[in-house]
């Protein structure tokens, strides 16, 4: 092989192994299933403090729970259905967002924002005195 053969096989190469991160620089992460069932969160619980405050979030099973600006409690499934990522509740937005790329979730789980092209699961909330009972 000559040195020209030898430059134009590097630069074929380069090209190539470039081309393949950028396209797997985005590639669809495993998105584990959005749970189902019910589940209670004790209210009283230390682990579950934040949810006592408007914008307060905590995460359960594969769920994140909420309390909305307007006091509301609200659940969807915690990962983001584009790669599979932890979402967070924004509280001066009231939505969800992954941090990842960037996707936006409304508070019942569906997209505002993409790159995600799949809603969240919606779970119900109930509120009986310092209970939570969360169903989907």
């Amino acid at each position: 092989m000559d040195r020209k053969e030898f430059l134009s096989q590097l630069g074929l190469d380069t090209a190539g192994l470039v081309l393949f991160g950028c396209m797997g620089g985005c590639k669809k992460d495993t998105v584990p299933a959005a749970p189902s069932g019910t589940w209670t969160l004790d209210l009283t619980n230390s682990a579950n403090a934040s949810l006592l405050t408007p914008g307060g979030y905590v995460y359960t099973n594969g769920i994140i729970v909420a309390q909305t600006k307007a006091g509301n409690y609200i659940a969807v499934s915690q990962y983001c259905t584009h790669e599979g990522v932890t979402i967070t509740f924004e509280a001066a937005a009231n939505d969800f967002y992954c941090p990842r790329h960037g996707s936006v979730f409304s508070t019942t789980g569906t997209i505002t924002t993409g790159p995600a092209s799949s809603p969240l699961k919606q779970y119900t909330v109930t509120k009986t005195g310092n209970t939570l009972v969360i169903t989907g």
